[in-house]
């Protein structure tokens, strides 16, 4: 078990939210502890959120309606937000001051500082483009598959990823992303 210090109540934390219904999607926010739970030795926190570090188009459409734990021993449930809102700061108003709504959020996608929480969220991002990439090689490079993203070999898949994405890498580090997946 990972040891990390407690955060207090209401102090100012940063973490990652993310829907029970689609868990890959991750939200970075700010948030107020209001209580601490623990479930088997692992602190879970109940936030309210302050702040969203993502635009308003993408919390439409991976924020709201979406479920969240909003109860500890709780069942997910939707988030309905009023129609008027339409901004973003509108809805960490709405959220921060006039909502009920309270989110469940383990210990280890709740950090201090804003710096570990985006650090923490780069790496899982990173991780879950590198799943995907996986993913999609073993259905590129299927046998049966005859559609027009087929490819023969792995060096083709290598080669098409390397033209698309070799400028954001140094050598060294694309070829050993291209080893991972």
């Amino acid at each position: 078990m990972i040891k990390q210090p407690l955060l207090d109540k209401r102090s100012i934390c940063h973490a990652l939210l993310y829907s029970t219904s689609d868990p890959e999607t991750m939200i970075p926010i700010k948030g107020i502890i209001d209580d601490i739970y623990f479930e088997e030795d692992i602190p879970v926190y109940s936030i309210r959120i302050i702040k969203f570090y993502d635009g308003i188009n993408f919390l439409k459409t991976s924020f709201i309606g979406k479920s969240f734990l909003t109860n500890y021993k709780g069942k997910p449930k939707p988030i309905v937000i009023p129609k008027e809102i339409r901004l973003i700061g509108e809805l960490e108003n709405w959220l921060g001051e006039k909502s009920k709504y309270r989110f469940c959020i383990e210990s280890n996608l709740v950090t201090r500082s804003k710096h570990e929480m985006m650090d923490l969220f780069y790496k899982i991002q990173e991780y879950i483009i590198s799943q995907k990439f996986r993913s999609l090689k073993r259905i590129f490079l299927r046998t049966p598959y005859e559609g027009p993203f087929r490819m023969n070999s792995n060096e083709e898949f290598n080669r098409r990823i390397e033209r698309g994405f070799a400028d954001l890498f140094s050598e060294n580090s694309f070829k050993s992303f291209i080893e991972t997946i």
